[in-house]
């Protein structure tokens, strides 16, 4: 992202590579966190989640390993942020989402992530959620 600063990006891949190779339990993680700190937010998904778990980790992994690069996702999030209105996400959600993201990553790397790798991981997601929800309240008024 264009506000990621190089540091940032790198400190972001090499604490994702410890938990790349745990990548479907990522997904299981923050899902399992979510729904726990959310219950709601359950009802806002397949009751069969093996497809949204696939979603997720497929678009963690294109997101993480092109960080530098945001030309290739822009128009991607835009687009899912659009299409999460239609799954009934909120602009609330978002913060809700993105501390159950960091807990899961938290959880699931090898080794306890440093502050200013959790900072990067933080801003990264702010950004992409603000893309995200821009696309989805701002652009559609």
């Amino acid at each position: 992202m264009a506000d990621l600063t190089k540091d940032e990006v790198k400190l972001i891949q090499d604490s994702y590579r410890g938990i790349k190779m745990q990548q479907g339990y990522l997904a299981e993680a923050f899902y399992r966190i979510l729904f726990r700190n959310t219950p709601a937010a359950r009802e806002l998904f397949p009751e069969e989640m093996s497809g949204q778990l696939e979603k997720f980790s497929d678009m963690l992994d294109f997101l993480v390993n092109n960080l530098s690069t945001p030309w290739l996702f822009t128009g991607k999030i835009k687009r899912l942020g659009r299409r999460h209105v239609n799954y009934n996400a909120e602009a609330e959600h978002y913060e809700l989402v993105g501390e159950a993201l960091i807990q899961a990553i938290e959880d699931m790397a090898p080794r306890t992530l440093t502050d200013a790798e959790i900072a990067a991981w933080e801003k990264a997601y702010r950004g992409i959620a603000s893309m995200m929800k821009d696309a989805a309240y701002t652009d559609a008024a």
